[in-house]
């Protein structure tokens, strides 16, 4: 069994980059991420900060929606941080590759540790989710996408198990798809690192919030779904583990998910990319949606409009 200092090292993404040091690597993922989103804010018709519960910190923001046909995919980012960090105001940097696609895109907050633990900040990501499904029946959208990265990719995972027409009237169905990116899926290994001082999770906690734990739920109603679980080549050991070892389990279950390894991509870069047409996570992103990278905004304003 690990020692707490091995299970901290393995599970601490700013000490494995092959890029640069701990603090010059998150330093650089929070400018990628806070420049690539005022980017976003600047060129995608926007919507930002809708309330769905009484914090500061519940608000989603939407891209692309004014502009885009009512049909649009809608992806929805859930951020990382480990539960305790970033935030919205930095979730929409990959905005102008997908909008332009024909997307549209909705960038999700929730609060964080340690004002919230892990209970509450699932509660409060599967309301956001249902906010946005019931937008997506609203507007008449082809389908939903949830996409997390990190922390966000487990929050995504678990979002997948929800029976969503009991929860909000809406089928579980129009989520058709999603994209988790280094997440952890078995929350157990953090219970007795620095990584829990702030959200304080028992044992139990950590199983009744872990992915792996509601994989039956899962493969109820991701019959139809297509998952893609991905990690950059020089992520963590632990996070390639999970990865590998929740796509497995997946495919166990019946659920069509794909393995991605991206190759010259640590934990942060990994997600960063997703600013850039030709990075391969983009591609395969609007491949899932059936969108075409050609298709610009404008061509799909006069589609709507003739």
């Amino acid at each position: 069994m690990a020692s707490k200092e091995e299970l901290e090292h393995a599970y601490s993404p700013s000490r494995w980059s092959h890029r640069m040091g701990p603090d010059d690597v998150i330093n650089a993922h929070i400018k990628a991420l806070t420049d690539g989103s005022n980017k976003a804010k600047e060129c995608t018709d926007c919507e930002i900060g809708f309330s769905y519960g009484l914090s500061e910190k519940e608000k989603y923001d939407v891209f692309g929606a004014q502009t885009l046909p009512g049909d649009a995919p809608i992806f929805v980012y859930i951020h990382g941080g480990y539960w305790s960090a970033l935030g919205r105001e930095m979730s929409s940097f990959m905005v102008p590759v997908l909008c332009k696609a024909g997307a549209v895109v909705v960038a999700v907050g929730y609060d964080l540790a340690p004002q919230a633990n892990m209970d509450v900040i699932v509660s409060q990501v599967k309301k956001a989710v249902s906010f946005v499904l019931t937008l997506a029946t609203r507007r008449g959208s082809s389908g939903v996408y949830l996409c997390g990265h990190s922390a966000g990719a487990h929050l995504a995972a678990l979002m997948l198990s929800q029976n969503w027409l009991q929860e909000t009237m809406v089928s579980h169905s129009l989520i058709k798809g999603g994209l988790l990116v280094s997440g952890v899926y078995d929350l157990t290994p953090l219970v007795n690192t620095y990584i829990n001082d702030p959200l304080k999770m028992t044992q139990e906690n950590a199983v009744r919030n872990s992915p792996v734990t509601h994989l039956d739920k899962i493969a109820e109603f991701s019959e139809k779904r297509r998952l893609i679980v991905a990690y950059g080549d020089h992520d963590r050991p632990e996070f390639k583990r999970q990865s590998t070892e929740f796509n497995s389990a997946l495919l166990y279950k019946g659920i069509l998910s794909t393995l991605m390894v991206i190759a010259d991509t640590d934990h942060f870069n990994v997600i960063e990319n997703l600013r850039l047409e030709e990075y391969s996570l983009s591609q395969e992103i609007i491949n899932l949606m059936n969108l075409n990278i050609d298709t610009t905004l404008d061509q799909m304003q006069s589609a709507n409009l003739s």
